[in-house]
């Protein structure tokens, strides 16, 4: 028990700092863009390399509910407990494309029929899982506003370059090894307390994952930038649903347990529901909103409780 909660607690820690060094060598790549702080928070604040490395290992390691748990679980925290969090730290001004919430909202259609028809995702259902994501995110390319700021002074020094490309490379490498490490914790763990994978993928391991979220809302929110905060919350809800489980799928196809189909995969429905719908509507969101969000979250994990061991 010891050695599997050692390596998937170092595991999942190489996983998020090989995340950061692979955002960071993405934002110094990106900086010569001249774009909208609302799309580099969707692209690059949003893109989940550390969720999608731990899923790919998870569905290769015969762990599909683990799997779907860096999709499901990960999104889940990200709309209801992160986003709560940041909100009662921090209340945020919505000044975002409206399209942001509807990309969210159009993201539930194929995650829908992917996930719901059979309750099996195939590889041609994860293809048309990261077409869609793709397609979603070129339109808010599209329909994010020009950003006003100045690019890098010098943004083809190949000194430059080769830094944020390094950084790109080492945090790729720890990103593999770490989600692999985690994986095989995470097996030795659910074998030996008799824990249940779904239980385990969808709370556990999607909240080791997506506890940084809540940083990476907070920290542009304080600095007067909240439009990176709701990029993240955008570009996250429809990456995990659409791009990762689509290359999760394409590697392996996943079959999700009913309970799956019965709660966790509803329960994110009416969350990406909710939220998408008050980006939509509100002007700012604030501590009211935050508590309202956390609440569902404590709700989601009493739900889970029962269901903490194998049956």
């Amino acid at each position: 028990m010891w050695v599997g909660a050692a390596l998937f607690l170092v595991g999942l820690g190489l996983v998020l700092w090989g995340a950061e060094r692979f955002t960071d060598g993405a934002l110094a790549t990106a900086a010569r863009f001249a774009v909208s702080p609302f799309l580099v928070g969707v692209v690059v604040s949003g893109f989940e390399p550390e969720n999608l490395a731990t899923g790919v290992a998870a569905t290769l390691g015969g762990l599909p509910q683990v799997a779907l748990g860096t999709v499901i679980g990960s999104a889940i925290f990200l709309l209801t407990g992160g986003l709560g969090l940041a909100l009662l730290l921090v209340p945020m001004e919505v000044g975002i494309p409206r399209a942001g919430g509807l990309a969210m909202l159009l993201a539930l259609v194929p995650f829908a029929v992917g996930l719901g028809l059979d309750g099996a995702v195939s590889r041609l259902d994860g293809a048309l899982l990261v077409v869609a994501a793709v397609v979603l995110l070129a339109w808010l390319y599209r329909s994010a506003p020009a950003f006003l700021g100045t690019p890098s002074a010098e943004p083809g020094r190949p000194a430059l370059r080769a830094r944020a490309f390094g950084l790109l490379a080492v945090g790729l490498v720890a990103l593999v090894l770490g989600a692999e490490l985690a994986v095989w914790g995470a097996g030795l763990l659910i074998g030996t307390l008799g824990l249940s994978e779904t239980f385990f993928g969808m709370t556990v391991v999607a909240l080791g994952e997506s506890l940084e979220e809540t940083a990476r809302m907070v920290a542009p929110a304080r600095r007067g930038h909240p439009e990176l905060a709701w990029g993240n919350v955008v570009g996250t809800t429809i990456v995990l649903l659409g791009l990762n489980l689509g290359v999760i799928a394409l590697v392996r196809p996943v079959t999700a347990d009913p309970l799956v189909l019965r709660l966790h995969a509803p329960y994110l429905a009416g969350c990406v529901l909710l939220v998408a719908a008050a980006l939509g509507r509100a002007r700012r969101l604030g501590r009211g909103t935050g508590g309202l969000l956390v609440a569902l979250y404590l709700g989601y994990l009493a739900l889970n409780l029962p269901h903490l061991f194998r049956t």
